[in-house]
């Protein structure tokens, strides 16, 4: 039995829906496996971005109690 064209057009899509599902499966674990990395390291980012002005409230006070780095003894 031979192939014909008609056979052959549809043996090429049935691999290449084959190879799409493949890749398609292949690129979503990367994603996956990519947001799993990245999510702890944003979060940290987040946290920090979000101390920053409790930090620098805290140094500014500091700063007013020891200007010049000293302890200011006088009223």
């Amino acid at each position: 039995m031979t192939l014909t064209r008609g056979d052959l057009k549809q043996v090429r899509s049935i691999v290449a829906e084959e190879l799409d599902e493949k890749l398609e499966e292949k690129l979503s674990k990367l994603k996956s496996d990519f947001f799993e990395r990245i999510d702890p390291i944003l979060k940290e980012v987040t946290t920090a971005r979000e101390e920053r002005p409790l930090i620098e409230n805290r140094l500014e006070a500091l700063e007013e109690i020891h200007p010049s780095g000293k302890h200011n003894l006088s009223p």
